[in-house]
């Protein structure tokens, strides 16, 4: 039972590190949509096992270890076919409109590669549980326990071996699994040394293995094969890849999804002033143009011009804003950017390249997440600077629409708004600004503020093809006419140059404004609501997708009465048309839906017909089905709304990854070990999982907001693990309930433990797609609620499974 049990807790640390691993590797080779569609549906495998395992009749119990060992061997050859198989399938993400049939056809070939290692691991979970499940809670615990460390590995791994690495050691965890579930045999060496040569190996390789893009990339390809990549860095936020582009170095951020450019410069920071003096004259152009990607990046530092003496960058990246800023004379310079590696990249291999913009004695470069920064700040900033992490480009092909954008919520405004001083400059460049007016607006009317249209100044770039980003600055006083004359004077230039800017929002007068008044009130009428063309109600942390605008299916022509922009309508259409009709910003919600009924046809229907299991007739049945459906759909739901929960206090997404999945997993895993001792059992106690969990999840919706608030200001370290202290009970009490269920169910049939599992695994899948579509249209709170109301109908179901006082006869066992 030993070895058993640790060849179930390898295969399940190697099943959700693959998960994560392969989630980094499409977020690269293609669009974090496009991924999330591919591994979501690959994980109905996972499930799909169950329901093959009713299918067929279960092998011996001496046969059952052999089965084991070639399922495993199978898994580790499935991990090690699927990083060359990638690279030679001719899937391309930007041809779909063009071959329709071709592109599917490839699709289909990427998705059962994907498919098979999270097949063969469901078929030993399957298995084993099937085979075993009177010592589920023991089995259990591993499970969990080893899905826990799993949730955790990639995040050291990921830097010195990166996602190709990861997938051999992963292959040589399956092997080490194979060679787990069999007796120990001299034989037994082969594969154990070769499970540790695979393990070993990538970190003995000079370099990543290579995972070709498969979309539009910026021009990597051709930079790999003329020598121009010259650095590769996969960070656990994104893969980082600088390559030479002639007059500057281009930092590409996963495979192509963003960009940055590291500009030449020697540090000379007066001539650098004199230089845009210079071409705000119309003189010279090129101190624009050698040193920043467009004026939108000088607006505020130009306003504020020797008289910012602190100054805050969220998302600093290559340093451009920082270099405007010291140009510009300000003081002290606090620069945050949340990809660690390229603040490693600018401080060395590149900082001399980039004139020490980052290691200058004014600056302090921190890796870290900004609103957590700006909370922790003791004094305030005069200016408050934030740069779009998506251009044009990648909105346009659907990319970060159902992102959580936590920097634009009301409530991160009231934070901007509150952190800066009394003339202060909130300034942010990124798309759509009639959304980020009316978001800014709610956050400025909670403060008591009022007049917000006097504040608001938006500045357009055109043409809109090209990554144009609007530029947004909001004054904590209102805009002077000689203050407007000074910011039109940036934007002077003859636009032949470079490009042509529009003022298309002024303070002082508004008649030519795309927007009413009520943009600006904080408080949007119902009718303007409906009136408009795309989704403007503002965001906030419960509700933070602020780049998910669509309200139809179909494409928005330019209507002022409908305040769609041409940008607007821009992103909106080309969405449509990169999809041949289908909207890329929400296909993997409309594949991932269609795809769930069809499993869902297939995981119930095919059992009851083609099953003995299911044919024969047996107390409970469709009790069972409900009971594990909703453990699977409760489980993730709640998963996932804690994680956004706690985004906002922990203040880095991995680190709130990790210690939400290891924390919940881990105590489920402790939970299960832990019931026989609480003698939580079918035959008593059992509504206890339940009723700790609905009590736990009330405790948490009331007060987790006054915690929260009272901890921020503590370092990570602390946050981190408050953070798990307070999810340890709630996921100690879920992880009792899915042993529970099997010792109920396995008493009637062996063969309904594998269709329960299969049950389990079709609505975590389920669960998943629900809580991103309740939590866009209802919120996260509400979403957390009708998590916990789906505990409360399995409790239903499982006092019609569980054994009534005067005790039942024991059924008939059916394989």
């Amino acid at each position: 039972m030993q070895r058993l049990a640790l060849g179930i807790g390898l295969t399940a640390f190697n099943t959700l590190m693959v998960e994560l691993l392969l989630t980094r590797v499409f977020d690269v080779i293609l669009y974090p949509n496009i991924g999330y569609m591919i591994i979501t549906s690959a994980l109905f495998a996972f499930g799909l096992a169950g329901i093959y395992t009713t299918l067929r009749p279960l092998p011996d119990a001496e046969q059952v270890p052999t089965r084991l060992w070639w399922l495993s061997v199978g898994m580790a050859g499935s991990l090690l076919v699927i990083r060359p198989a990638l690279n030679a399938i001719p899937f391309h993400y930007d041809a779909i409109a063009a071959q329709p049939l071709f592109q599917f056809a490839c699709f289909l070939a990427v998705y059962f590669l994907i498919t098979m290692p999270f097949l063969l691991a469901g078929l030993i979970f399957a298995l084993v549980f099937t085979t075993h499940a009177r010592h589920i809670q023991v089995l259990y615990f591993w499970d969990l326990a080893g899905a826990a460390i799993g949730s955790v590995a990639l995040v050291p791994l990921l830097l010195p071996i990166g996602p190709g690495g990861g997938l051999l050691v992963a292959a040589g965890v399956a092997l080490a699994a194979a060679v787990m579930f069999v007796p120990w045999r001299p034989r037994s060496l082969v594969p154990a040394a070769l499970a540790a040569l695979l393990v070993v190996t990538p970190f003995l390789l000079p370099g990543y293995l290579v995972f070709v893009e498969h979309k539009a990339d910026r021009g990597l390809r051709d930079a790999r094969a003329q020598g121009r990549s010259e650095v590769v860095r996969w960070d656990p936020i994104s893969k980082v890849e600088v390559i030479d582009i002639g007059p500057v170095k281009n930092i590409i951020y996963d495979g192509g999804s963003q960009s940055s450019f590291i500009y030449p410069f020697d540090g000379q920071y007066p001539r650098l002033r004199r230089e845009l003096g210079m071409a705000a004259e119309g003189n010279d152009e090129g101190g624009f143009l050698r040193n920043f990607w467009q004026r939108g990046v000088l607006a505020s530092h130009w306003m504020r011009e020797g008289s910012a003496r602190r100054v805050l960058v969220i998302g600093s990246a290559a340093g451009q804003e920082i270099r405007a800023a010291l140009a510009f004379g300000a003081g002290d310079i606090d620069a945050v950017e949340l990809v660690g590696e390229v603040i490693d990249l600018g401080r060395n291999e590149y900082s001399f390249y980039n004139g020490q913009v980052l290691n200058h004695f004014q600056v302090n470069a921190v890796h870290g997440e900004g609103r957590a920064f700006l909370r922790a700040a003791d004094q305030p900033y005069d200016i408050i600077q934030i740069f779009s992490n998506h251009s044009t480009s990648s909105v346009a092909a659907g990319a970060g629409a159902m992102d959580p954008t936590y920097l634009l919520t009301a409530d991160a405004f009231e934070e901007y708004f509150e952190g800066l001083g009394g003339d202060g400059i909130l300034h942010i460049n990124h798309h759509i600004y009639p959304r980020i007016v009316t978001t800014a607006a709610l956050g400025w009317k909670r403060l008591g503020r009022t007049d917000f249209r006097r504040h608001v100044v938006v500045v357009m770039r055109y043409p809109i093809e090209i990554d144009s980003l609007p530029t947004v600055l909001v004054k904590m006083t209102p805009w002077t006419a000689s203050e407007m004359r000074r910011l039109r004077d940036l934007y002077s230039l003859d636009p032949g140059r470079e490009a042509h800017y529009e003022v298309v929002e002024d303070p002082l007068d508004p008649r030519g404004s795309y927007l009413p008044p009520e943009f600006y009130s904080g408080a949007l009428p119902a009718e303007i609501v409906e009136q408009a063309g795309y989704r403007i109600v503002p965001t906030t942390d419960d509700r933070p997708y602020f780049n998910f605008i669509r309200r139809r299916l179909s494409g928005a022509p330019v209507d002022r009465q409908g305040f769609v922009r041409p940008e607007v309508a821009y992103l909106l259409n080309s969405q449509v048309e990169r999809g041949g009709g289908i909207p890329m910003d929400v296909v993997h919600l409309i594949v991932t839906g269609v795809v769930s009924l069809v499993f869902a046809f297939v995981f119930i229907g095919v059992p009851l017909a083609f099953s003995r299991v299911g044919r024969e007739p047996w107390r409970g049945k469709a009790s069972t089905l409900v009971y594990f459906s909703c453990l699977g759909a409760g489980f993730i739901i709640l998963e996932l709304t804690f994680i956004q929960k706690l985004w906002k206090f922990i203040g880095y997404p991995l680190y709130t990854y990790a210690i939400v999945l290891f924390t919940l997993l881990l105590a489920a895993g402790l939970g299960s070990l832990s019931s026989p001792r609480l003698r939580v059992l079918p035959t008593e106690r059992w509504h206890l999982p339940f009723v700790g969990t609905l009590l736990y999840g009330g405790f948490f919706l009331v007060t987790h907001e006054f915690l929260f608030d009272a901890a921020l200001g503590l370092p990570v370290s602390l946050r981190m693990t408050i953070a798990g202290l307070y999810l340890f009970p709630i996921g100690f009490f879920m992880g009792m309930a899915f042993p529970l269920g099997v010792l109920c169910v396995e008493r009637r049939s062996r063969a309904a433990v594998a269709w329960a599992w299969g049950m389990n695994g079709l609505f975590t899948v389920v669960g998943g797609l629900a809580s991103v579509l309740l939590s866009i249209y209802l919120g996260f709170t509400i979403t957390e609620v009708i998590a916990l109301g789906i505990y409360g109908v399995a409790l239903l179901a499982l006092s019609r499974l569980v054994p009534s006082k005067g005790g039942i006869a024991p059924p008939r066992v059916f394989r």
